[in-house]
């Protein structure tokens, strides 16, 4: 259109289409419905319009369908196809091929690719061949017609196909075929290769590549021997360095599936090395001295590439003249080179190859060969390679020859050390993660010969371990202080490693480690404590103290007490160490701090004598570390039990601490017989401590100490004597009949009985039961509670007197529980139902009636408010089911129908009564599910679809519960016949039921939903519903999509730095050497291209900077430590600006120092305090200006610009005119005109409060737009300047009123 504006498709002026009428803009009812009918008919699969499925069309269908079917079977039929399956894609109607061989070419059912249509017609004509000469088309006659094929075939394209096809059918060809034709397809692949070298169909030669490799590597060890053979594998080789990365990646392939996985090579007794990996070495190391690494570089990246794969499958002349050439390389200082001859050697050395290809002795010669190669300190990609590739060196060495390579590990913790001074974070991390490995793989793995070096070296004569040890322990000078949280780390795995065998070695670097936790502000204490912790943990603590003493003997001046970071970690960390030592360092410094507490607190020296008890309670914290697997326990708890026993008895401030060692200690000697025995003999003496302070009256029954307290008891009751035992039984029950003790004791002694139950013999629980059958109908609760507690653990009793006592008692136990029953409180209803289930689990024989009885009660205390009660009736209605299934004689479906008959009487009840029936029916529906017969199961529908119409919510809760269990426990085939019954009830809910349950009637629909699919319960609920359905199908796909998304990495969410661990790990080699990596793989032309991320710019592989030194030398590079001056990332430059030096001198704009006198210092500062005051006059006029609804105006700095002439002192100047010439000095405010002018004060600056008038604010007019929720967000933006300008004028304020 000339000239002209584009029209718009939408009519404008008069004809504007229809329009809502005005209230009608919100209504979803609209006259015209074509196209939701097709979106609905199309999203939720409902014919509700018109459809064009005729039957004319089905019965054309059907034909179709029928034709084809019998054209299947016929092929079937005639081919008698050895494939187990038949395909029946487009494809293979095409090709009428039915070997799964090529189940591939049949895998893509619509492909438009010439190449792919191309093999598809060759595979038809083949077939055809085969099928006409009455084959069986198995694996060797495609084998054969596609050979013939390859021969006679023109085109590129058809060869390609030709190819790819062989490549499949080759890989199943039976290995006799193969041998036996091994040079006629040999030298047919060749001619092919050969012709076809630069073709532009990578995928021929890919397809010929498989099939040699499927060729070569199924022939005998003897045919290698042949130099035709060694020929056709050069081929294969010559292809390693093709232009193609393709063809080049599937060459390396070929090369490692036969050095690695040929047929001979996978036997147990396979030799040690392919016979053609001598050749494949020399071919590599031909090819490297060829190009020598010169420019590009290509073919030796490449060949670096190969080499990386299969170097540790060379026999051991071929491997040491491969690392020699790779040395030779990185002499070259060509950082491309070096990084990927790393990336080689990594890979030799990860795959661990076998002492006869890389010996000992070679593997150490390649280690210290390398320290050669060793790039700067600065260098992070090259220096974190080189650190990977002698790790796993070190550890490939310590796998071979222990001794050898634990000679050379103080070499690498020499030179990884001194990475710890890199000015770059990465490299320090890396080299401690290197040297915590080492300890761990080298040193941990080889303990035994560790051991032995350890003991045999002299004195005088410093071994391995001790030099690595002192090399790490120097990284605790200062010079190391920007890493000595990594030092830190790594004498924590020196601790954990060898702190056991060489804790001499260890006592100087913890006296420095003390120090440094001492210094001021020392910024790596975390670090530091867990270090100390694991000498402690390994050393133990004598050892530790004897190094570092706690310096506290209790005659301190000073009360700041520098060590006291000790107590903590040594309580932390003490575990299976000499219970002596606490008796005889411990124990005195913690009555000696005691006394001294006790006499500044007569002194009145209240803050020393809180410190002095603070300090002796910690000492008492290490108790329990040393009760944990105490090794001397036997020696020494005898000189220990006396101070315990007074400790519970008479100090209140340690029982919880003693008590919890002594649980500890009981615990741990119960694994062994002669500890056990020894904490034994000592029952007789801790017990009556235990009993008389837990029966004393305390203030209230449940405190924490004395629930402790019972702990312990029963603790020690495991090992007590029975007869001990039982004669503490004799005077507790004799104390319990008395009359004369309270309430409180009366509760102890019970709790005491309960925990001398399990140990006691027959005739105490005689004793034991006549108690309790006179305490069962007590008015005390408490006392009840406790009767059925005791009677809880003579039922549940395990020993032999026990069960027999049980036995024959079991009738009268029998009549006493269901004669009590009227009489049971609400807290004794879970002892009590827990009895219950103990007598089920006796009952041998029918007792019917008795079942009936205690039915009704396990089915009310389902409702009980108490957790426990109602957990313990459930578990009774399972034992009652589970001992009708034992009585009965009956089949298992007969026997629980009567039972769940049974519990259903109890939907004849009060509404109470039908909620505890219908939670029952569900447990029980639960448990036996897989019992519950067709009629059972419509009885339990029909009485769920009842109580769901029912009027009290108490049963319509229970009711739909019920119906979600029902739903989980069976499938959609048996409750199908029900569905449209559960549905209907669901719906037909009263209103008031039907609205308070709707989220849990939501979710039942939800259930039925994904059982029955949403159509179906779609079409059986009514129009009322149909809202809340899509609602729900909506909410449960927006689910499954956030579901399937919950995996995605959420960038917001970042894990703070762990202290003790670095955040920086080198995954592997490839990942260090990533940027300089140079292959570019070659993309198709087809290929669409995506879309990337702006990204920083990187610089160009390959590039290489050289280390300035400060001064003018030459960078000699003959000399064998160049690597450290060829840097592969660029220097930083800031590096020597740090080094500069600091002066407090102000700078002007071109570089001039300027220096002021005291004096104009002073006026500066006159004149700074006096723009405070003009500052906050700015500041009023901005508020002012607010409240106006005036634009802000913007304010910004001044700064002059100082010029001072050396001869010359500067001229003063001052300011007039317009522009920059103006005047900067803020006048005085003009009078304002407007609103709240006359608040304006006269001599201040701000307003003033004038009698009979409201207060000087900003006052808001209400309006009913601020209801709105849209228009909220709109009206509160316009107060926000008035606001801020309000806050900014208010903290100018203060600053001026506290200047003043």
């Amino acid at each position: 259109m000339a000239g002209g504006k584009l029209k718009s498709g939408t009519k404008h002026g008069k004809h504007k289409g229809k329009r809502w009428k005005k209230g009608h803009s919100s209504d979803s009812n609209p006259q015209i419905r074509k196209h939701r009918l097709t979106a609905k008919n199309r999203f939720f699969n409902q014919n509700v319009g018109s459809s064009g499925l005729t039957e004319a069309a089905l019965a054309k269908h059907d034909e179709i369908s029928e034709d084809r079917e019998d054209d299947i079977t016929s092929t079937e039929k005639e081919t008698g196809s050895v494939s187990g399956r038949t395909f029946s894609t487009w494809a293979t109607n095409w090709t009428e091929c039915t070997n799964t061989t090529f189940s591939r070419v049949h895998r893509y059912a619509s492909s438009n690719s010439a190449m792919h249509k191309e093999i598809l017609a060759v595979l038809a004509a083949v077939t055809e061949v085969i099928k006409a000469s009455g084959g069986k088309e198995s694996e060797t006659e495609y084998f054969a017609a596609l050979m013939t094929s390859l021969e006679s075939v023109e085109g590129e394209q058809s060869l390609a196909a030709v190819a790819y096809l062989l490549s499949l059918v080759m890989k199943r060809v039976p290995p006799a075929v193969l041998k036996s034709r091994f040079s006629d397809i040999a030298k047919a692949l060749l001619h092919v290769m050969a012709s076809h070298v630069n073709t532009q169909f990578t995928s021929l030669l890919r397809s010929i590549i498989v099939c040699l490799t499927s060729v070569l590597r199924v022939q005998d060890p003897i045919v290698w021997n042949d130099s035709s053979t060694l020929q056709i594998y050069h081929g294969l080789l010559a292809l390693t360095t093709h232009h193609k990365p393709k063809v080049r990646k599937a060459a390396h392939h070929a090369v490692c599936v036969i050095l690695k996985g040929s047929s001979f090579m996978q036997h147990p007794e396979s030799p040690h090395y392919h016979p053609a990996s001598s050749a494949t070495a020399k071919y590599c190391i031909q090819q490297i001295e060829d190009t020598g690494g010169t420019g590009e570089a290509t073919t030796t990246l490449h060949m670096l590439g190969l080499l990386k794969d299969v170097l540790a499958v060379f026999p051991q002349h071929s491997v040491k003249a491969a690392c020699e050439t790779i040395l030779r390389l990185m002499t070259l200082s060509n950082v491309l080179v070096t990084s990927v001859a790393m990336q080689t050697l990594h890979g030799m050395f990860s795959m661990q190859p076998k002492a006869s290809s890389l010996p000992a002795e070679l593997n150490a010669q390649i280690i210290t060969a390398l320290y050669d190669y060793q790039p700067g300190e600065n260098d992070v990609q090259p220096l974190t390679a080189w650190l990977a590739v002698m790790e796993k060196a070190h550890v490939n060495l310590g796998r071979i020859d222990a001794k050898l390579c634990i000679s050379h590990l103080p070499r690498i913790f020499n030179s990884a050390m001194k990475c710890l001074l890199s000015e770059k974070a990465e490299i320090a991390h890396v080299a401690a993660d290197t040297l915590k490995i080492l300890l761990n793989n080298c040193v941990a793995s080889n303990m035994a010969f560790v051991k032995s070096v350890l003991t045999t070296a002299a004195e005088s004569i410093p071994t391995p371990i001790h030099k690595m040890f002192r090399a790490v322990e120097g990284g605790l000078s200062y010079q190391f202080h920007a890493e000595w949280g990594q030092v830190l780390q790594i004498l924590a795995a020196f601790f954990e490693v060898l702190g056991q065998e060489c804790p001499k070695m260890m006592k100087k670097c913890l006296v420095s480690m003390a120090d440094l936790r001492d210094s001021h502000r020392f910024p790596y204490k975390a670090e530091l404590d867990h270090a100390v912790g694991v000498a402690v943990r390994r050393m133990g603590p004598r050892l530790v103290l004897e190094a570092v003493p706690l310096q506290i003997t209790g005659n301190e001046d000073n009360y700041e007490f520098p060590r006291s970071w000790l107590i903590p970690v040594l309580r932390d960390n003490i575990k299976e160490t000499e219970l002596g030592f606490f008796t005889s360092y411990f124990l005195p410094l913690a009555a000696k701090l005691r006394a001294k507490s006790i006499t500044y607190s007569k002194e009145d020296h209240l803050v020393e004598s809180k410190t002095y008890d603070a300090l002796q309670l910690q000492i008492w914290s290490l108790l329990p570390g040393f009760c944990t697997r105490p090794t001397d326990l036997k020696q020494s708890f005898k000189g220990v039990a006396k101070i315990l026993g007074s400790a519970i008895s008479d100090r209140a401030d340690l029982r919880m601490t003693v008590m919890a060692s002594l649980r500890k200690l009981i615990q741990h000697s119960l694994e062994r017989e002669d500890n056990r025995t020894e904490v034994a003999k000592y029952a007789k003496n801790f017990l009556p401590i235990l009993f008389n302070v837990f029966t004393v009256d305390t203030e209230y029954e449940k405190d924490p100490t004395r629930l402790a307290m019972l702990e312990t008891i029963k603790t020690y009751l495991q090992l007590a004597d029975r007869q001990l035992t039982a004669s503490f039984c004799d005077k507790c029950l004799d104390k319990m009949l008395g009359q004369d003790i309270g309430s409180l004791q009366r509760h102890s002694l019970m709790d005491l009985a309960i925990a001398m139950v399990p140990h006691v013999n027959k005739p105490r629980l005689h004793r034991m039961h006549s108690f309790i059958v006179l305490q069962l109908e007590s008015t005390d609760k408490t006392v009840q509670k406790k009767s059925y507690r005791i009677l809880e653990e003579i039922c549940a009793g395990k020993s032999p007197e026990s069960i027999q006592f049980v036995t024959g008692t079991l009738t009268e136990l029998q009549k006493l529980l269901l004669k009590s029953l009227s009489s049971s409180g609400p807290s004794s209803k879970a002892p009590r139902l827990r009895c219950l289930c103990h007598i089920f689990k006796n009952l041998k024989s029918s007792q019917h009636e008795f079942l009936i009885a205690v039915v009704p009660e396990a089915v009310l205390c389902t409702k009980e408010v108490g957790e426990r009660a109602r957990t313990a009736a459930y578990n009774l209605l399972d034992n009652m089911g589970t001992a009708q299934l034992t009585w009965s004689n009956k089949s298992q479906q007969e026997t629980i129908q009567n039972y769940f008959e049974l519990v259903m009487a109890g939907l004849a009840g009060s509404p109470h009564m039908v909620s505890a029936t219908v939670l029952a029916l569900t447990r029980l529906l639960y448990l036996y599910k897989a019992d519950i017969s067709r009629d059972l199961l419509e009885l339990l529908v029909d009485q769920a679809c009842l109580l769901l119409t029912s009027k009290a919510r108490e049963i319509v809760q229970s009711a739909l519960g019920y119906l979600k269990v029902l739903l989980s426990s069976f499938g959609d085939v048996d409750l199908a016949q029900h569905l449209k019954k559960l549905v209907l009830c669901l719906v037909s809910m009263k209103e008031d039921n039907k609205h308070h349950f709707r989220f849990k009637a939501k979710e039942i629909f939800g259930r039925l939903i994904r059982k029955f699919s949403y159509e179906t319960i779609y079409s059986m609920v009514p129009e009322s519903h149909h809202k809340m359905l899509v609602n729900l199908r909506k909410t449960q796909e927006r689910a499954k999509k956030k579901k399937k998304q919950g995996g995605e990495y959420d960038e917001d969410e970042e894990e703070e730095e762990k202290s003790l661990k670095p955040s920086f790990t080198a995954e592997s080699i490839d990942d260090i050497l990533r940027d300089t990596d140079s292959e570019i793989d070659d993309v198709d032309d087809s290929r669409q291209t995506k879309a990337k991320k702006p990204h920083k710019k990187v610089a160009k592989s390959g590039s290489a900077w050289l280390k300035e030194t400060g001064d003018d030398d030459i960078v000699d590079f003959m000399d064998p430590g160049v690597s450290k001056k060829v840097l592969a990332t660029k220097p930083d430059s800031s590096v020597s600006s740090k080094k500069a030096i600091k002066h407090d001198f102000k700078m002007a704009p071109d570089g001039r120092l300027i220096i002021t006198e005291e004096k104009e210092e002073m006026d500066t500062k006159i004149k700074k305090g006096k723009n405070v005051k003009e500052e906050a006059m700015d500041d009023l006029d901005e508020l002012l200006d607010a409240m106006e609804g005036n634009p802000k105006k913007s304010r910004k700095r001044k700064m002059e610009s100082i010029e001072v002439d050396e001869d010359e002192a500067p001229a003063k100047y001052k300011a007039g005119g317009s522009g920059i010439h103006r005047p900067i000095a803020v006048g005085k405010r003009k009078d304002r005109t407007g609103m709240g002018v006359e608040y304006k004060a006269k001599k201040a600056g701000g307003d003033m409060k004038k009698k009979g008038k409201p207060d000087p604010f900003a006052y808001v007019p209400l309006d009913f737009k601020q209801l709105n929720k849209r228009k909220r967000a709109k009206a509160a933006g316009q107060f926000k300047n008035l606001v801020k300008g309000a806050k900014k004028g208010a903290i100018s304020g203060k600053r001026a009123k506290r200047r003043k």
